[in-house]
């Protein structure tokens, strides 16, 4: 711990609640701000504190002997007994104030109130020609070329034969030139030219006529909106094409009707008579599925001899590829609804039309799209596994076991969405239950329920039985044969598993979770409790990277849950690092090896500021700026071997991190020791150094500076 230099006795300072106010003071005193003057009447050390915010970082309370008396009940200080002074020092320490959300910036504590919120991240590249948003899902920020009229042609002033009129969704270098409008829509310089079309197949007394199965070019050039419809797309250049589909007298037939694009939003709308908005029949929209085609899909079940009319919608200039195909005849199950749900019987796959949509139901797999439900019950308590897949690729289906209740999301049990999407509960009780399937587009898709009797579960499948997890080593998991059982966490769906992490004292603690290539994982420091409520106790991190950390500062004793989640059940490692709760320290100056402050060898949290330092050193992971950027060193002498884990998260730029061997300044890199950003992450080193001195440089990513938390934890090899 610093110790502070006063020119004068100390003025004006008290302690926190629940302190016996002291005899010589009437006031709680503030430690200045880098660069900032001391307390009246005296000076304290400029410039020893970075500008981490507007807020002072330390306080001054009452009168001490020991840290059990410093308590001031505001969760982000750090509270301990300055002996030199005989005062409690409340140092804020940022870090606890994080709240693992990207988008909305960096949290500070005010040692004074508390956490405070900071200004929310800032994506702007000040550049007119991308549309700059901040995506929590990737926690970074997201840059698109501008194309203000969403017909997936960048503007023609940021890209040279891009989009002569970005207003008009109508008008592009995609576009096909229309005759007769004394318009450039193809951007060519030229009006009407030779080879200009005409718009077809607009309206009903225009109507592209089909009378039998197969696939059909269209295109929607020219087309206007005539006729809404209950789906009819909201966005600019919508347009509809209407077909005219005869179906033939004879035996009865399903049609299945598909339409795709290769850009532009879709929607399929069956009426009985055409230009009567009052007799529409079905109006579905489209998707785009996960190979990036736009796909809307309508299943008319025996519909009667005569004239069908379709209308198509988009909002794209791209043809259209329209597939009319004859089913055997059938009638809709009619199960929309949790009131009206078809029976699952165990070993009989369905196959289930998710092309009709009704009302949406509430479940921790989000979707916007309807369901189809169905009903199975038990007589004992047995195990039940729910499987659907897709059987035509146009969406992923998602999965939700609930109580019979159903309508509620506390009726939901589990619920698992992705390719093939499975539920598997061991001893569900008796009693009657349902399954709700819906899916991310209108796919076809087969259901099954496979029931077994009743078998227990592996201990780390339940947080009751959590096996213990012993800090700071690395613990692999299989997660082979495990379930998704576990209420606390951030990836539904997930199989999941739990290990019990007790602390004896306050302590700081990282997790790190390393997935299988191709999964999504999720890590998760929760109470002993694992209920979902409780998840936030430690904060939830999911990935899709492989690598997910969660930080927690000063957490009390006591007995947590670490819980690990896999989307796809592959192999896993966990490691909780642990260390004694201590206060932050904060790193002034720094600027180059003549003052570069030392790691103390336990590790800790270390914060500063790169905006007010020099770009002395390069790194040979700066591709984007060779010549490197305002950057600060920290110096760390191992005695011994030992695994050293450097975590920036909670940093506020894209920075970079580079560790350097001695004992010459700023020394040699070390190899697989330079890492930039991860997104919202920032850099992550994971090293096993040998025993000698060592350089910590901390660098920004293309030029990029401002506040920084490096957190710092040494292990054993």
């Amino acid at each position: 711990m610093r110790c502070w230099r006063w020119a004068v006795p100390l003025l004006a300072v008290s302690c926190g609640d629940g302190f016996v106010p002291s005899p010589f003071v009437s006031g709680r005193e503030t430690l200045p701000d880098a660069g900032g003057s001391g307390p009246a009447g005296g000076e304290a050390d400029a410039g020893l504190l970075p500008p981490l915010s507007t807020t002072p970082t330390e306080v001054l309370g009452g009168p001490c002997v020991d840290d059990g008396q410093c308590d001031d009940g505001i969760d982000c200080t750090f509270g301990a007994c300055d002996t030199s002074v005989g005062l409690c020092r409340f140092t804020a320490d940022d870090a606890r104030c994080a709240d693992d959300i990207f988008c909305n910036g960096a949290e500070r504590c005010d040692p004074r109130i508390g956490c405070r919120p900071g200004p929310p991240t800032s994506c702007s590249d000040s550049t007119s020609c991308t549309i700059d948003r901040c995506d929590e899902a990737t926690r970074s920020c997201l840059r698109e070329q501008r194309d203000a009229d969403g017909d997936g042609v960048v503007d023609g002033n940021c890209q040279p034969g891009g989009d002569c009129n970005d207003l008009d969704p109508r008008i592009s270098s995609n576009a096909p030139e229309l005759c007769g409008n004394q318009r450039d829509d193809d951007c060519d310089g030229q009006i009407d030219e030779p080879g200009c079309e005409l718009p077809r197949w607009d309206t009903c007394a225009d109507a592209f006529a089909i009378t039998a199965a197969g696939s059909y070019m269209l295109s929607s050039a020219g087309a206007a909106l005539d006729y809404g419809a209950g789906c009819a797309l909201a966005s600019p250049g919508q347009r509809e094409l209407v077909v005219a589909l005869d179906v033939p007298a004879g035996d009865p037939r399903d049609l299945d009707i598909i339409v795709r694009s290769q850009f532009g939003n879709l929607a399929l709308s069956s009426v009985a008579t055409c230009g009567a908005p009052a007799e529409e029949g079905t109006c579905l929209r489209g998707v785009q599925t996960n190979s990036g085609e736009n796909v809307a899909r309508l299943h008319l079940h025996s519909p009667p001899p005569g004239v069908q009319t379709l209308y198509l919608y988009t909002d794209g200039n791209t043809p259209l590829e329209l597939e009319v195909s004859e089913q055997p005849a059938s009638t809709d199950a009619g199960n929309l609804a949790c009131e009206a749900r078809a029976p699952l019987a165990a070993g009989a796959p369905i196959d289930v039309d998710l092309a009709l949509g009704a009302g949406v139901l509430a479940s921790a797999c989000e979707t916007t799209r309807a369901n189809r439900f169905f009903e199975f019950s038990l007589a004992e308590a047995q195990d039940v596994q729910l499987v659907a897949q897709s059987l035509d690729g146009f969406g992923v289906p998602r999965l939700s076991l609930r109580r019979d209740g159903c309508t509620l999301l506390t009726d939901e049990l589990r619920c698992n969405q992705r390719d093939v999407a499975s539920i598997r509960v061991r001893s569900l009780p008796e009693g009657t239950y349902v399954a709700a399937l819906s899916a991310s587009g209108p796919t076809l898709a087969r259901l099954s329920l496979d029931v077994q009797p009743a078998t227990q579960a592996p201990p780390e499948d339940r947080c009751a039985s959590a096996p213990a997890l012993t800090a700071n080593e690395t613990l692999a998991l299989s997660l082979a044969g495990l379930d998704d059982d576990i209420a606390a966490g951030c990836s539904p769906g997930s199989i999941d598993e739990a290990r019990r992490l007790e602390l004896s004292q306050s302590s700081d603690v990282l997790l790190v979770a390393r997935f299988s290539p191709g999964d999504v994982g999720a890590v998760t420091l929760a109470t002993a409790a694992c209920a979902a409520e409780d998840a936030e106790v430690g904060g939830c991190v999911r990935t899709t990277d492989e690598l997910a950390r969660v930080s927690r500062r000063g957490l009390p004793a006591g007995d947590y849950r670490v819980v690990t989640e896999s989307v796809l059940g592959l192999p896993a490692t966990v490691l909780a690092a642990v260390r004694p709760a201590a206060a932050p320290v904060f790193v002034p100056g720094a600027d180059g090896c003549a003052d570069a402050l030392a790691i103390d060898p336990a590790g800790g949290l270390y914060q500063g500021n790169t905006a007010n330092s020099a770009p002395d050193f390069t790194a040979g992971c700066d591709f984007a700026t060779p010549n490197g950027a305002f950057d600060q060193l920290l110096r760390l002498t191992l005695s011994e071997p030992r695994r050293v884990i450097f975590d920036m998260r909670g940093s506020d730029f894209e920075t970079l991190l580079d560790v350097r061997r001695g004992p010459e300044c700023p020394g040699e890199e070390v190899a697989g020791a330079c890492a930039v950003f991860s997104g919202g992450d920032r850099s992550f080193l994971d090293l096993n150094l040998p025993a000698g001195e060592y350089f910590v440089q901390i660098d920004g990513y293309a030029g990029a500076t401002g506040n920084w938390f490096l957190n710092v934890y040494v292990l054993d090899p």
